[in-house]
C-alpha cells in the first residue's frame, strides 16, 4: 500500500510533497467538502418544506425540469451522464443506483488510498445529492427564480473539488479516484450552468411580468446580468418610463406607506431621532443585509498587503529556484481576491441602494399623507415640498455611504494592526493622524446641521417666492410686476447663496481633514521608524518590501479615514433631515369638531352614496330627487334642517381670541342659504366651520352628514383638461356631464376650443379667465352630486349676463339643484341675489352673533340686511339671450395652449448621445480665467500627491545600499511635497467650490428668471408650474452642489489614475501595452453605459415633476379635497406617480452597481496581467519598481472606479445645465425683436386705450375671426 504521511494528516500544507505547493487530501476533505456538503444537507429540506407551504406552482413541468433531474442523478456517477441523455428515465435511475453503490464500494476495496475521511465524505456526497434531486425539483416547480442554494452548493463545491482533483492528480497513485473527481467537477460546472439559467419562459403567465431581478439567479444578481436587456434598449433606442422594469412588491409605495405608518403609530416619537429609529426598524432586513457583504469586502481588501508581501519576497528570491508552483498560485490569488473584491463591493453598494429606494418611498409617502391632514393653517406648499425634495435628497446622500461609518473605524483598527507589524511602535503615528481628522470632522459636523438648515431655509424662502409668482403669472404680467419680482427674487438668491457659502466653506475644512492624515501621517509614521530603528541599531531598515506593504497599508488606511470624515459629516447631514421631516409629521392635525349625524365619512369614498345610489337607477341625471328616507331620524333630530349651529365660536387658532362666536345659526334641508356681511365680517370663516377646516372653540356644530361640494372663493385646480377638472374623480356620467356644462355656461366656451373639454388648463388653471376658473370650479361640485353644496363668493368673477344665466340654471326654479332637492350654502359679496334665497345668515362684522331667516323677515327688521334695499326676486330668464352673451374673452388662451409644447415632451437626442457643447456652456457661465486656475491646481496637488512613490523607491534603493544614509534629505523632501499637495488642495477646492460656484449659480439662475419673466402666456398655459418649479429647485440644487462636487472629484481622479498608470508602467513595462487596449475597452463601457445612464437620469429628474406638482396643487387645495371626500383618490394617484417616479429612480442605482462591477473587473484583468508578466519575467524587473506598480494597481482599482462613477454622475448631473440651456434657448419671448421703439417720457399723457380693428392671440395659430374686435 502507498503511504499517505503527507495526506492523512490535517495539515493543511502538505510539508514537501508535490512540490511544497498543496493541502493534504485529509483537510481538503475534512475542511473544503464535509462543511459545506453537511450545511446543504441541513438546509435543503427546510427550503423544500417553505416552498412546499406556499402551496403555489410557478412553473409547469418542461423538459428542461427532466434535464436538470438527470443531471442531478447522475452528479455522484458522472461517467454515465451522457450515456443517461439517451435512455429512458427508468433506465437512467437503475444505472444511477449501480452507479452510486459501486462508487461507495471503491472506498472499502482493501487496494484503495483513502484517508480517514474519504468514506464519510462519500457518503454524505450521496445523501446530499439524493436530497439535492428534490430540492432541484421543487425548486424549479415552486420558485420564479433559480435556485440559490443549488448554484451556491455548486459554485463553491466546484472550486473545492477542483483543489482535491489536482491533490489527487498529482497523487499519482490514485488515478481512478483523480480521474472520477475530474469528471465530476466538470460535471458539476455544466450543472451550476444549467441551474443558474432562468426560467421566464417557463413561467406560468401571471408571473412572467415579474422584474428580471427577481427572476434571476444569485449569479445574475452578482454579476448584474439582469441588466443587460436594459442597457440593450437604452443603446437603441430613446427609453421611458412605461418601458422600464416594473418595480418589485417591496418598492411599492403603498406597502412602504403601510409598513412605516402602522410602525410609527407605535412609537414613543421621544427625542429628535425617533423617525429615524422607527424607518430603521423598518426595514431591519434590507439594513442588515448589506452587513455581510460589506465584512466580505473588507476581508478581501486586506488580502492585497499581503499579496504584495507575498509577492515581492518571492520576486526577490533566486530566480533559478524551482517554485513555479508558487508564482501561478499568486496569479490565482490576486485573480480571487480582485473578483471577490468585485462582487462584494457591487453587492453591499446594491443592497445600500435598495435599501434607500424603500426609505424613500416610506417617507414621501407618509409625507403627502400628513400634508393632506393638516390644518389649513399650518399648510405650506413651500415648505412641504422643500422636506419632499431637498431633505430626500439629503437623506439619500447620507444613506449611501451610512455603512461606510461603522465599517470605515473596523477598516482604521485592521489597518493599523496591520501596520504596526511592519512598522513598529511607529503605527500610532497614523492612529493619532486619524484621531486628529476625526476630532476635527465631528466638531465641523457639529455646525454642519445648522448651517445646512440655514442654507435650506434660504432655498425654501425663494422657491416659496417663486412658486408664488409661478402661480399669478397672468397677474403679474397685467401689473407690470416682472422687474421687482425679478430684483426680489434674484436678491433671495444672493441671500442663498452667500448664506450656503459658510457650508461650502466647511465643506473645505472637511477636505483638509480628511487629507491632512493620509498625506502626513506616512511622512511622520516613516520617520519615526527610521529614527528608532537608526537608534536601535540592527538591519531592521526600511526595505522594499517593508516600504512598499507598509505603503499598501497607508493607502488602505487612507481611504476609510477619508471616507469616514465625509460618510459621518453626511449621515448627520441625513439625521438632520430626518429631525425635520419628524418636525413636520409632529404638525398637528385637522381637527373636525363637527357632530356627522350620518356615519359616512367624507374622506372614505371616492364615488358618493347619493351619486351610486341614483346610477344604480336610471343615471343622476334622470333629475330624480334623492331617497331621503334612511336619513328621516336624522333630519327630524335636526328639526328639519341640514346644519345647526348652537352658541359656536370658531377661529383658526385656539390660542387667540375666536374670529367669530356666539353664532347659533340653521341651515334648511334641500334649501338655498346665503350668508352675507360686510367685507371681513367672517362668512369664509363660517363656511369653513360648516367643512369642519377651523376649530370649534365654544358650542357645536351638527349636521345631517358630510357628503359636501365645495367651491372655495379663489379657485382650486389641479393641472389637466377641462373634463378631469370637472369630473375629478366622480364616476363619468357622460349625460350628467352635458348638463352641468350647459347649466353652468361652459357649452358655448368649450364648442370654440379645437379639442374642446380635452383642452389643457395649465397649473391652477392660468389659461382659464377669473369667470371660466369660478365656473369650472362650480361645475365640479355640481357634476359631484353631494347632498350638500358650499359655495364661497363663487358669482363674484362672473359678469352680470353669465351670473344671472348660470344662477337660474342651477338654482331658478326649475334649476338642477333646486330638482336634486341640494342644500346650497353660499356666502356673497352682492345683495341681488338676497331676495332669491330661502334662508339668510347676516353677519354685522362684529364677529360676535348673527341673524337669520327669510329675505323678508329680516328687511323687516333693523340689520345689515334691510339697509341693503334690494329688490324683490325676479324669476324669470331668457335663457337664449343668456347664452349669446356668454362668451368669455379669454378664450384664446386656452387654444394657445394646445398649440405649445413643453419641452419636457420632446425627444432629446442628446439623453442617449450627450453634447461636449454642454460643458463649455458650463465654463463659460463660470468665466475661463477661474476655471485655468482651477485646473492648475489640481494638477499640482495629484502631481505633489503621486511622486512620492517613486521617491520612497529611491530611499527604499539607497537604505538597501547603506541604511539610514542622508535620512534628513530624504524626510525633508518627502515632508515638502505633503504640504504643497495640501496648499494646492485647499487653492482647487476653495477654487471651485468657493469661488467658481456662485458664479455659476447667480448665471444660472439668472438665466432661468429672466426666460421665465420674459415668456408669452402661452408658456404658461401648456407648461405645469410643476415642471418650472423643478428648474428652480432640482435642477438649481444640482448646478449649486452636485454638479460643482462631481466636476472636482471628476478631474481630480482622471489626473491621478493617469499619474497612477505612468507608475504601473514604470514598475512593469509591458502592461503599458495594454493600456491603449483597456481605454478603448473603458470607452466602450462608458459609451454604452451613458447612453442608458443619461436617459435614466432625465426619467428620473422628469418624473420627480409631476410628483412635485401633486404635492403642492394638494397642499394648496386641502380643504376643497377634503370636502369632496377625494384625499385618497389624491393619495392613490401619488402613490402611482410615486411608484412612476422609483423605477427610474432606483435602476439609475442599479446601472451604476453595473459599472462599477465592469470597472473592477477591468482591474482584475491588469492586476493579473502585472503579476504574470512579473512571475514570468522574473529577475528581469527591478524588486522596487514592481512594489511601485503594485501599490499603485490597488490605489488604481479604487480610483478608476471612483473616476468612472464621478464621470457617469457628472454626466448625469450636466443633464442639468442641459435643460437650463434647452431652456433659456428654447423658450420663446414675449418681446419681439421689432419692439425697439421707446414711448416719450411724459407718456401716458392720459388714460385711455384705444382698440383699432385688434385681432389678438398668444400665437397666430387657429386663428378665429369671432375673436376680433373693431374698437
Amino acid at each position: 500500500m502507498v503511504s499517505l504521511s503527507c495526506d492523512d494528516s490535517f495539515g493543511p500544507h502538505a510539508g514537501d510533497c508535490r512540490g511544497g505547493f498543496d493541502f493534504t487530501l485529509l483537510f481538503e476533505e475534512s475542511i473544503l467538502t464535509i462543511p459545506i456538503t453537511a450545511l446543504v444537507l441541513l438546509a435543503a429540506p427546510c427550503r423544500v418544506l417553505y416552498l412546499l407551504h406556499k402551496n403555489k406552482v410557478k412553473v409547469d413541468s418542461s423538459r428542461w425540469l427532466y434535464c436538470k433531474i438527470v443531471s442531478w442523478l447522475m452528479a455522484p456517477s458522472p461517467g454515465l451522464y451522457f450515456v443517461a441523455c439517451t435512455n429512458s428515465f427508468t433506465t437512467l435511475c437503475l444505472i444511477l443506483l449501480a452507479s452510486q453503490i459501486s462508487f461507495l464500494i471503491s472506498w472499502t476495496r482493501p487496494s484503495a488510498v483513502a484517508t480517514r475521511a474519504s468514506l464519510p465524505t462519500a457518503a454524505l456526497s450521496f445523501v446530499t445529492s439524493i436530497s439535492l434531486l428534490c430540492l432541484s425539483y421543487v425548486e424549479h416547480v415552486y420558485s420564479y427564480r433559480p435556485s440559490t442554494v443549488l448554484i451556491l452548493f455548486l459554485l463553491f463545491s466546484a472550486l473545492f473539488d477542483a483543489t482535491r482533483t489536482r491533490t489527487l492528480w498529482l497523487q499519482g497513485y490514485n488515478r481512478p479516484a483523480a480521474i472520477t473527481a475530474l469528471i465530476a467537477t466538470v460535471i458539476k460546472i455544466v450543472m451550476l450552468a444549467v441551474e443558474a439559467i432562468e426560467k421566464r419562459r417557463f413561467l406560468r403567465p401571471q408571473y412572467r411580468a415579474l422584474p428580471p431581478e427577481v427572476t434571476g439567479s444569485v449569479l445574475s444578481h452578482w454579476f448584474f446580468s439582469w441588466q443587460i436587456p436594459l442597457f440593450r434598449a437604452g443603446y437603441s433606442k430613446h427609453l421611458e418610463i412605461e418601458t422600464l422594469f416594473p418595480l418589485e412588491k417591496h418598492f411599492k409605495s403603498l406597502y412602504l406607506q403601510k409598513l412605516l405608518q402602522t410602525a410609527w403609530a407605535k412609537a414613543s416619537r421621544k427625542g429628535s431621532h425617533a423617525l429615524m429609529l422607527t424607518v430603521l426598524r423598518t426595514l431591519k432586513w434590507p439594513t442588515m443585509s448589506i452587513i455581510f457583504p460589506r465584512l466580505c469586502f473588507i476581508g478581501f481588501t486586506f488580502c492585497q498587503p499581503f499579496l504584495i508581501s507575498a509577492t515581492l519576497e518571492w520576486a526577490e528570491n533566486d530566480s533559478d529556484s524551482d517554485d513555479m508552483n508558487q508564482g501561478y498560485g499568486l496569479i490565482g490569488a490576486w485573480f480571487l481576491v480582485f473578483m471577490g473584491l468585485a462582487v462584494t463591493s457591487g453587492q453591499y453598494q446594491h443592497l445600500t441602494y435598495r435599501a434607500i429606494t424603500m426609505a424613500r418611498g416610506q417617507l414621501v409617502s407618509i409625507l403627502f399623507d400628513k400634508a393632506t391632514d393638516i390644518s389649513i393653517t399650518a399648510a405650506d406648499p413651500s415648505a412641504a415640498l422643500t422636506l419632499m425634495s431637498a431633505d430626500i435628497e439629503r437623506i439619500d446622500t447620507g444613506w449611501r455611504t451610512a455603512h461606510d461609518v461603522w465599517a470605515n473605524l473596523v477598516e482604521i483598527v485592521i489597518a493599523v494592526y496591520l501596520l504596526g507589524r511592519q512598522l513598529g511602535i511607529a503605527c500610532l503615528i497614523p492612529v493619532g493622524a486619524a484621531i486628529f481628522s476625526i476630532i476635527g470632522s465631528v466638531i465641523a459636523v457639529s455646525f454642519v446641521m445648522a448651517r445646512q438648515a440655514a442654507w435650506l431655509e434660504a432655498i425654501e424662502k425663494r422657491i416659496s417666492v417663486t412658486s408664488q409668482m409661478l402661480g399669478s403669472m397672468k397677474g403679474v404680467k397685467m401689473c407690470g410686476l416682472t422687474d421687482v419680482l425679478s430684483t426680489r427674487i434674484h436678491a433671495l438668491r444672493n441671500d442663498e447663496l452667500r448664506i450656503s457659502g459658510k457650508f461650502r466653506r466647511l465643506l473645505i475644512w472637511n477636505m483638509v481633514l480628511a487629507y491632512l492624515a493620509p498625506i502626513f501621517a506616512p511622512v511622520l509614521t516613516f520617520a519615526t521608524y527610521s529614527l528608532v530603528a537608526r537608534s536601535r541599531g540592527g538591519d531592521n531598515n526600511l526595505d522594499i518590501n517593508r516600504m512598499f506593504t507598509s505603503l499598501s497599508l497607508f493607502a488602505l488606511l487612507n481611504e476609510p479615514i477619508s471616507s469616514f470624515v465625509t460618510s459621518l459629516s453626511s449621515l448627520m447631514g441625513s439625521v438632520g433631515s430626518f429631525a425635520r421631516i419628524q418636525a413636520f409629521l409632529n404638525t398637528d392635525i385637522r381637527v373636525d369638531g363637527r357632530i356627522i349625524s350620518h356615519g359616512n365619512k367624507s374622506e372614505g369614498s371616492l364615488t358618493p352614496r347619493s351619486l351610486r345610489s341614483e346610477q344604480e337607477k336610471d343615471s343622476v341625471s334622470s333629475e330624480k330627487e334623492p331617497n331621503l328616507q334612511k336619513d328621516s331620524l336624522f333630519v327630524n333630530s335636526l328639526e328639519g334642517n341640514c346644519i345647526v349651529v348652537k352658541t359656536g365660536a370658531f377661529g383658526y387658532d385656539t390660542t387667540q381670541k375666536p374670529i367669530l362666536s356666539d353664532i347659533t345659526a340653521q341651515v334648511p334641508l334641500g334649501k338655498l342659504t346665503l350668508v352675507v356681511g360686510p367685507v371681513g365680517s367672517g362668512k369664509s370663516t363660517l363656511l369653513r366651520a360648516f367643512l369642519g377646516e377651523v376649530a370649534v372653540m365654544a358650542g357645536s356644530i351638527q349636521m345631517i352628514n358630510s357628503e359636501i361640494a365645495y367651491c372655495d372663493q379663489t379657485p382650486w385646480h389641479m393641472n389637466g383638461t377641462v373634463r378631469d377638472s370637472i369630473i375629478a374623480f366622480s364616476h363619468v356620467d357622460e349625460r350628467w356631464y352635458q348638463k352641468v356644462l350647459q347649466a353652468c355656461s361652459l357649452t358655448e366656451d368649450l364648442a370654440q376650443l379645437p379639442k374642446g373639454d380635452l383642452s389643457t388648463i395649465g397649473s391652477k388653471g392660468i389659461v382659464l379667465s377669473g369667470g371660466q376658473s369660478q365656473r369650472v370650479s362650480l361645475a365640479r361640485a355640481v357634476y359631484a352630486q353631494k347632498r350638500i353644496i358650499i359655495l364661497d363668493d363663487v358669482f363674484s368673477g362672473l359678469d352680470m349676463h353669465t351670473e344671472n344665466a348660470v344662477f337660474h340654471n342651477l338654482l331658478g326654479t326649475q334649476g338642477l339643484l333646486r330638482q336634486l332637492n341640494t342644500t346650497v350654502v353660499m356666502a356673497t359679496s352682492r345683495a341681488n341675489r338676497l331676495s332669491y334665497a330661502d334662508h339668510i345668515i347676516s353677519l354685522d362684522g362684529t364677529g360676535i352673533g348673527c341673524e337669520q331667516g327669510s329675505f323678508d323677515k329680516l328687511t323687516n327688521a333693523d340689520n345689515y340686511v334691510s339697509r341693503l334695499a334690494v329688490a324683490s326676486a325676479n324669476w324669470t330668464f331668457n335663457q337664449a339671450t343668456a347664452s349669446s352673451t356668454s362668451t368669455d374673452p379669454s378664450v384664446d388662451a386656452l387654444v394657445d395652449s394646445e398649440v405649445i409644447l413643453s419641452d419636457e415632451a420632446k425627444d432629446d437626442a442628446g439623453r442617449r448621445t450627450g453634447d461636449m457643447a454642454i460643458y463649455l456652456y458650463y465654463i463659460r457661465a463660470i468665466g475661463w480665467i477661474p476655471s485655468l486656475i482651477f485646473v492648475f491646481a489640481i494638477c499640482a496637488f495629484i502631481v505633489c500627491q503621486s511622486f512620492p512613490t517613486i521617491w520612497l523607491n529611491w530611499w527604499a534603493a539607497a537604505n538597501a545600499k547603506d541604511p539610514f544614509a542622508r535620512l534628513g534629505y530624504y524626510l525633508g523632501i518627502y515632508a515638502m511635497l505633503g504640504g504643497l499637495a495640501i496648499i494646492f488642495l485647499v487653492l482647487s477646492t476653495w477654487q471651485m467650490i468657493v469661488t467658481m460656484v456662485p458664479l455659476s449659480g447667480n448665471s444660472f439662475h439668472q438665466s432661468l428668471l429672466k426666460t421665465v419673466l420674459n415668456a408669452p402666456m402661452s408658456f404658461f398655459a401648456a407648461t405645469d408650474a410643476g415642471v418650472t418649479i423643478n428648474r428652480f429647485s432640482q435642477d438649481l440644487q444640482l448646478v449649486d452642489m452636485d454638479l460643482p462636487l462631481s466636476a472636482l472629484n471628476t478631474f481630480a481622479t482622471f489626473v491621478l489614475c493617469i499619474a497612477e498608470m505612468v507608475l504601473i508602467s514604470v514598475g512593469s513595462y509591458y502592461t503599458a501595452i495594454a493600456f491603449p487596449f483597456l481605454f478603448a475597452a473603458l470607452w466602450m463601457v462608458q459609451h454604452t453605459y451613458l447612453r442608458t445612464s443619461r436617459q435614466l437620469r432625465f426619467m428620473d429628474l422628469e418624473a420627480k415633476s409631476p410628483l412635485y406638482a401633486l404635492f403642492t396643487e394638494s397642499v394648496a387645495g386641502l380643504a376643497t379635497l377634503r370636502a369632496f371626500g377625494w384625499r385618497d383618490a389624491l393619495e392613490k394617484k401619488h402613490h402611482d406617480l410615486l411608484d412612476r417616479s422609483q423605477r427610474p429612480f432606483y435602476l439609475l442605482y442599479a446601472a451604476q452597481r453595473w459599472l462599477t462591477l465592469v470597472l473592477d473587473l477591468f482591474v482584475t484583468v491588469i492586476a493579473v496581467l502585472v503579476v504574470v508578466l512579473v512571475t514570468q519575467l522574473r529577475g528581469v524587473l527591478p524588486t522596487g519598481l514592481i512594489g511601485v506598480a503594485l501599490v499603485n494597481i490597488i490605489q488604481f482599482s479604487q480610483h478608476l472606479k471612483l473616476l468612472m462613477t464621478f464621470w457617469t454622475t457628472l454626466e448625469t448631473h450636466i443633464g442639468a445645465i442641459s435643460r437650463i440651456k434647452s431652456f433659456t434657448s428654447d423658450t420663446a419671448s414675449e418681446h419681439e425683436p421689432q419692439e425697439k421703439e421707446q414711448p416719450p417720457s411724459i407718456w401716458p399723457s392720459k388714460g385711455k386705450i384705444v382698440f383699432d380693428n385688434v385681432s389678438a392671440g398668444y400665437t397666430c395659430v387657429h386663428f378665429d375671426p369671432k375673436l376680433t374686435t373693431s374698437r
